[in-house]
Parts: C-alpha cells; structure tokens; sequence
C-alpha cells in the first residue's frame, strides 16, 4: 500500500553543518533542518526506501566517477538533438502534478517574490500557474521556441550546459535553482553543481527533480549501467551536492503519485550559510 503523508522540512536558521535527516514524529510527519522556514510536503511518501537514502550515507573519500560513466551513448553536440522543438511531456500527468505540488511547498518557505533559475528547462518548469508577477523566474535550456513558449518565465537563455557549466550569472543572485527531468543528462555535474551553489543566496535551496524515464542514448552512462536503480540515482545526485562543496547534507523527497504513474523524486540541498 501507498502511504502518502506530509513531510515537514523545518528550515530554522540552522546553518553551515545542519542535521538534514528526517525525524518521523507523531502525525506521520517528518522534520528536516535546511535553512529558515519550513517546506511542508502533503505528498511526500514517508513509506518510501528510497527516499531514506540520504539519511545515513557513505560517501566515498574521492569524485568517484569516470570520464566514460559521464559520456552518453550519443556523443554528438546535445544541440544538434535538441534543434527541433519538442512540445511533449516526459512523465505521465499525475508525476507532472506530483512535481508542481512539491515546487509550490517549496516556493511558499520564501516570499512570493523569490528569484528562481531553472536548468535545462523547455516549454514547461512544472512551476505553480499562480506565480506572482513580479517574480523573476530565468529559463535556460536549447531550444529557444521552447524556452519562449514557457508561461513561467520572465527571462530565458539559450546554452548547453554539457558545453559551458559555467552560469553567466552574478555570485548569489537566486533564492531557488531547480533542474527538472535533465540531470541524469549532465557530463559535467561537478562543475554545474558547484555553478549552481555560487549563483544561489546563502540559505538559497537547489531542487533536482527525476523519475526514471529518460532518452537513452542521451542520458550518461552510470545512469544506466553503474548505477542504475532508484535507489543508486538518489545516492549519485545526492553525491554531486556533497562533492561540490558548499551545500547543507542533501535530502530526498518521494513524492511519486504511485499506482502504476512515474516515480518522482526530487533531491534538495541548500546553500550554507555564511559563517
């Protein structure tokens, strides 16, 4: 059976080192240190392997992947694959909900006005329809009928970022930066991630979303060989969070709809604070 509950992820001002394990406590709930506010999560699985397995890690001493687990099968350009518009999902309805769902908790911990940056975005960032106006929402992806078409966005940039990790934007200049769906795509996740920490405000919160459908012969090689369960991806995103530096310890929530829809998952951390 399916149990889905709400998680609360508490954000207390906690700071550099913050305990970012859930506690399930009476109610069915679970609190999780991040940074100030809280992110109550109504359909986050508490039931969910998967999700635990952030709790107790074991990273290992050094970067443990290879140049070849982080090549794709298709080493042509991403942009000659992404040339033509797309205007498709790539996860069934109920997982897309799912996914907004838990960017709306998300969302709501800072105000409405918080600047977000989504990565390897198209026509879609799986955001609330009820955004306030004034929020500045920056879309980067390849396909520019894509990014126009995106009804979120206030700004969007075209770059490949297996070409050029490396964010044209200002130290600290986002509250949130998400990459739905794309992150098992990335050739250079280390430098990405690392990007992503320098762009976002200390206390800022990084979300990769992913379920297990994917272009494969785009997607990196240690996503379907070396790693290739649930299970193994949250621990491999989770990794690159912990290796980049920077970050409070990552957590991982399952909010899939279950039922025979797509998993969904989203890893998070946040920026540390400044000491």
């Amino acid at each position: 059976m399916v149990v889905h509950t709400a998680v609360v992820l508490a954000l207390a001002s906690a700071g550099r080192g913050a305990n970012l394990r859930p506690a399930v406590r009476a109610g069915g709930r679970a609190a999780v240190c991040m940074s100030a506010g809280q992110w109550l999560i109504p359909n986050a699985r508490l039931d969910s392997p998967v999700a635990r397995v952030l709790e107790r890690p074991e990273w290992p001493e050094a970067w443990p992947y290879s140049a070849r687990e982080l090549t794709p099968f298709d080493r042509l350009p991403d942009w000659t694959f992404y040339l033509l518009p797309r205007f498709v999902h790539h996860v069934d309805d109920p997982a897309r909900r799912a996914l907004q769902r838990a960017y709306t908790a998300l969302f709501a911990t800072r105000p409405s006005t918080a600047s977000c940056l989504d990565l390897c975005s198209s026509w879609t960032s799986h955001y609330p329809e009820d955004l306030d106006p004034a929020r500045r929402v920056v879309v980067v992806g390849l396909n520019p009928l894509e990014l126009r078409a995106n009804p979120s966005q206030t700004e969007w940039l075209v770059q490949d970022l297996n070409a050029n990790p490396t964010l044209p934007f200002a130290d600290a200049e986002f509250d949130f930066v998400t990459l739905a769906l794309s992150v098992d795509y990335m050739t250079k996740p280390l430098e990405l991630v690392r990007e992503v920490n320098r762009v976002l405000r200390p206390g800022g919160v990084a979300a990769f979303a992913f379920s297990n459908r994917c272009f494969p012969t785009k997607v990196v090689n240690l996503w379907t060989t070396s790693y290739p369960s649930d299970n193994e991806h949250v621990w491999v995103v989770g990794s690159y969070f912990h290796f980049a530096g920077r970050f409070e310890p990552p957590v991982c929530a399952d909010v899939g709809p279950g039922r025979g829809s797509d998993p969904m998952y989203v890893v998070l951390a946040a920026k540390a604070a400044v000491a």
